[in-house]
């Protein structure tokens, strides 16, 4: 709402999808599958051109960590889970009619769900035991949405990320099994708000106003430093996610399905039922996930300990990517 009032008021108005798609048809003369491809190589390598000049170290990174953060002295373990807890899990996803590339939709499945549960719960065990995420529930369908500008640069779409709908089920398991584990071991910081059960980012601003008039009544100065983290999701380095899971007792089976989850993963942009060929997502947590927001707050959980005994940026730049 706040957005559209402002677009109002600037006089600001966004195009529809049907409207970029003639448009870049008409003036490039391409297809909608060169036209697909096109943002797939752009959406592909956005992380890796965010990052080339970090140099990302993850033993840097698990350096600080443990200078930082005592290590969790217990170990993650997976249950097994029964076809109820699948029925129950499924039913608390928001439905949605997009459906994935397979053409699956969530008001689909619900409809089936009390009859396939018994073999999805067999296959999130087996996959639980072996350590292995089915590669087909690794594939994101891309559909590219406008920001503002123009509307022949890529860089002004938004990639909205359709998973397979099969893969909220299991990561609805994961995240919860996951977040017991480290609300139980109080492993994420008192200071993280976003993404977090029971907590929002108004909690953030009042903590934020409290600081505030504390520093008035005590005649101090209160100074704020807001970092906007670019492409921050898809900038989330794997190997450094890793090493950080494992040092907050997430290891041996339970570390190698994570590691599973995160690798191999595809994605095809689709422009008007025109899919791209494919490319592999090497870096970032997937979009459009549920389990994505929980490993990224995984990923900086250690910083809030870093920013109290340093204040050197560089530090910051090294955990965060």
């Amino acid at each position: 709402m706040t957005w559209k009032i402002i677009n109002s008021e600037t006089g600001k108005v966004k195009p529809r999808n049907s409207d970029f798609q003639l448009n870049i048809n008409n003036n490039l003369t391409r297809s909608d599958q060169e036209v697909a491809m096109a943002f797939e190589k752009h959406f592909t390598d956005v992380p890796f051109l965010t990052t080339k000049s970090l140099n990302s170290s993850p033993t840097v990174a698990e350096s600080l960590l443990k200078q930082n953060v005592k290590a969790c002295s217990n170990t993650f373990k997976f249950h097994r889970v029964l076809p109820k807890d699948i029925v129950k899990y499924f039913k608390t996803i928001d439905v949605k009619k997009t459906a994935d590339l397979w053409g699956i939709s969530v008001k689909i499945i619900l409809s089936i769900i009390d009859i396939i549960a018994p073999y999805l719960a067999t296959i999130f065990n087996t996959s639980v035991e072996s350590g292995v995420f089915p590669d087909l529930m690794k594939l994101s369908k891309i559909i590219p949405l406008f920001k503002s500008g123009s509307t022949l640069d890529p860089a002004n779409f938004r990639p909205i990320s359709v998973l397979p709908r099969f893969s909220k089920i299991f990561e609805k398991i994961i995240l919860d099994q996951m977040l017991s584990f480290f609300n139980i071991n109080k492993l994420l910081h008192r200071n993280q708000f976003g993404f977090t059960r029971g907590r929002s980012t108004t909690d953030a601003g009042v903590e934020l106003i409290k600081h505030i008039f504390c520093a008035w009544e005590n005649s101090e100065d209160a100074l704020g430093i807001f970092c906007d983290l670019s492409k921050a999701f898809d900038c989330v380095h794997h190997e450094i996610l890793i090493r950080k899971l494992q040092y907050y007792g997430v290891k041996n089976t339970a570390l190698k399905l994570i590691i599973s989850y995160l690798s191999n993963r595809m994605q095809k942009v689709i422009i008007n039922g025109k899919s791209s060929s494919g490319s592999p997502v090497l870096m970032g947590v997937p979009q459009g996930s549920i389990l994505g927001p929980f490993l990224f707050l995984v990923y900086i959980k250690d910083l809030p300990s870093i920013v109290e005994d340093n204040h050197d940026i560089d530090y910051l730049l090294m955990i965060l990517l």
